[in-house]
């Protein structure tokens, strides 16, 4: 199945690229490949057209990468409110192609908690193995992330068995605690409430209770925070200290659309460790 949908500005790269998610790979040809929901997708730009080639195909496919590449957020007057920071004035009209994503709340939740002490290669390889494991099958490589109802039958020896190491008991303690209800009732809690019911849970801490927030149930005032956030918030802004003064200062410095800024100032971390070069004001 083949469409094409105009979404502006977006630049796959850096969307698809910068640690969001661990199910895209980026093909020789420039091209975005992967599963989305129960479809093979694999997303090419043109401009501001992104052609989408998907298996098996459905009806609602244009709604689907849609709302994944949150087509809908003003681009335009998030960066206009982050602009206001002189930090970040100079190199953020570079980034308007950088959208958050939007992933399924429940492959979200499982993806980030074993995301805990890991980085990305190892987090797509746990991944991966459970998709082939526990999934249903899209093609002949390519399979669905596992429902819960799935995932639930497994112990958690078997989950080890998929590189999860200590991680397979919070997989399986998820599996117990999370049902349909429980996430349905999340989606209409604040972010607040939301974070703090998400820390209850099995493996969730406050940097996987924020990116879940973010990207998994789409409050874009949520700022994880990692190594790469503490770099830039003590090197920009001379900020230090625990997770609990982090987030506070950055929701004073950039409100609702902090985790806009979170992915900007991670995003510009990451390309100053690689070549050196900085796209946002030094102090």
């Amino acid at each position: 199945m083949r469409l094409e949908l105009r979404i502006a500005p977006l630049d796959l790269d850096k969307t698809l690229g910068c640690g969001q998610t661990f199910r895209w790979r980026r093909q020789q040809d420039g091209s975005w490949a992967g599963p989305l929901s129960d479809q093979f997708v694999v997303l090419c730009q043109e401009d501001d057209v992104v052609h989408v080639d998907a298996f098996p195909g459905r009806a609602d496919l244009d709604d689907l990468v849609a709302e994944h590449l949150r087509e809908c957020d003003d681009i335009p007057r998030i960066q206009k409110e982050l602009g206001r920071d002189p930090r970040m004035a100079r190199g953020i009209a570079e980034l308007e192609g950088l959208r958050i994503v939007k992933i399924d709340e429940w492959e979200c939740l499982v993806s980030f908690a074993l995301a805990t002490y890991a980085n990305i290669p190892r987090i797509s390889r746990m991944i991966e193995t459970l998709a082939r494991n526990y999934g249903e099958r899209i093609t002949e490589d390519i399979y669905t992330f596992p429902t819960r109802k799935r995932l639930r039958k497994a112990t958690v020896r078997e989950l080890a068995r998929c590189g999860l190491g200590y991680r397979a008991d919070y997989a399986h303690e998820l599996c117990r605690e999370v049902d349909e209800g429980t996430l349905e009732r999340l989606k209409k809690l604040n972010y607040q409430q939301l974070r703090e019911e998400l820390r209850e849970l099995p493996g969730v801490g406050n940097k996987v209770a924020d990116c879940v927030s973010l990207f998994g149930f789409g409050r874009l005032e949520s700022f994880p925070i990692d190594v790469w956030i503490q770099r830039a918030l003590a090197r920009l802004y001379r900020v230090k200290g625990s997770y609990k003064r982090l987030r506070e200062f950055a929701a004073e410095r950039f409100g609702h659309y902090a985790g806009y800024a979170q992915e900007y100032l991670y995003y510009n971390e990451r390309l100053r460790a690689r070549n050196g070069a900085c796209l946002f004001l030094e102090q």
